[in-house]
């Protein structure tokens, strides 16, 4: 071994002091194997974390740190023929120290090359991570007593981790879904825009529901669709910031407002009957308060009730409105306008005293539209209007004959 030349650092003192920085801020416990794969240098942190001094160590083939299952299998003599054949290798599995405790390390062999290019030895890094294989244990078992599912992805748009509640959501076995593309957990009528929405979302991930004011649906592996709801969060890992998808089937949820929604629907049409007392004469007794819904639906079913019935008067009876405001007379008046661009004509029945005072104290207009206190009387005006109505058809049919005549 030649003398470092004057005014540089002896080259073992350069290597005690990259040992020493390596392991003070990376963590790893540092040694050297020769060729052969026994321990030719033994580094202080490598004491610590193994328990042996360096004199039980060097010379020892580097299997002493191998459980015996491992040893068994020739796991140290494929680590080393791998890292001697291919360069840098990063294994993990359980090391035993010398107090015979085992821990999960992470071990990186790197080989060690002479001037000429030449493998000299290798080098390698130790690192107990046994606290994060504790940590994925929790976090696995978080995952698999979540009520929802959950599906997490990679970068790549591949799935990396499903748990027992996303198997039994879409019919598949998780062995089956990792490394498969998202896309195949959806609809196949949506998947040309989820890459798009997928990208988007790795511009600037954060924690929000998927599809704001869409409905969502999940493919089953039988190709079977349900409606879901989708939360998707960041997280961020060694390998890159993967997306969690939270994945809850609403379809008992759907069905619930579906029959809400039939119900006060059905409530709806009760409450605002359109009824035909007479021929081409409808009556549209209103019970309640007028809100914009319910008046859209008045409206929606009596114009298609003129249409079917081909009725000529609408009668109005609003005796069972129990307050007259701007916003009920307003839905009256839209109604009446819609009433007329039908062709039928309106009266508006049950016209009380204080009804009467209300609309004008509101100053409210309803132009020509006629009124009458009671039903009975709107329909005696109703027959009126159409007698006189049937009387001028007659007459005008007898003048045209008889200009036909001359």
């Amino acid at each position: 071994m030649t003398a470092a030349p004057v005014g540089e650092p002896d080259p073992r003192v350069r290597l005690r002091e990259l040992e020493t920085l390596l392991e003070a801020f990376a963590g790893h416990a540092l040694f050297r194997l020769d060729l052969d794969g026994r321990v030719a240098g033994w580094t202080p942190m490598a004491e610590r974390l193994l328990g042996y001094r360096a004199d039980e160590a060097l010379g020892r083939p580097v299997a002493f740190l191998y459980t015996e299952e491992d040893r068994a299998a020739r796991s140290p003599a494929s680590d080393l023929a791998a890292a001697r054949e291919s360069g840098r290798t990063e294994v993990e599995g359980w090391r035993v120290r010398k107090d015979g405790s085992r821990f999960m390390a992470n071990m990186v062999f790197a080989p060690i090359r002479s001037e000429r290019g030449e493998v000299t030895g290798l080098a390698v890094a130790v690192r107990d991570v046994t606290g994060r294989l504790h940590a994925e244990a929790m976090f696995r078992g978080l995952l698999e007593t979540a009520p929802d599912g959950v599906v997490i992805v990679g970068p790549d748009g591949r799935i990396r981790i499903v748990n027992r509640q996303a198997e039994a959501l879409f019919g598949y076995e998780r062995e089956e879904l990792i490394g498969k593309p998202i896309e195949v957990l959806i609809p196949e009528r949506f998947r040309d825009r989820h890459d798009a929405y997928r990208r988007d979302y790795a511009r600037a991930p954060r924690i929000r529901p998927m599809g704001i004011g869409l409905e969502l649906y999940g493919r089953r592996r039988d190709g079977s669709e349900f409606p879901v709801e989708i939360s998707l969060g960041p997280l961020e890992t060694d390998q890159g910031t993967l997306v969690t998808a939270v994945i809850r089937d609403v379809t008992e949820h759907r069905e619930q407002e579906q029959r809400l929604q039939r119900q006060r629907d059905e409530i709806m049409e009760l409450s605002t009957p359109v009824i035909q007392v007479w021929d081409k004469v409808l009556a549209l007794p209103i019970i309640g308060t007028l809100d914009s819904l319910r008046a859209a639906r008045l409206t929606e079913g009596l114009l298609q009730k003129i249409a079917d019935d081909q009725a000529e008067i609408i009668i109005l009876d609003i005796s069972g409105v129990p307050t007259i405001d701007t916003q009920v007379a307003q839905h009256l008046l839209k109604t009446v306008q819609a009433a007329t661009l039908m062709g039928a004509e309106s009266i508006l029945s049950g016209v009380r005293p204080e009804t009467a005072q209300a609309m004008v104290h509101l100053g409210i207009d309803f132009g020509r539209l006629r009124s009458r206190s009671t039903l009975r009387d709107a329909l005696r005006l109703a027959l009126r209007i159409l007698a006189d109505r049937a009387g001028a058809a007659q007459a005008a049919t007898g003048m045209l004959r008889g200009e036909q005549g001359r």
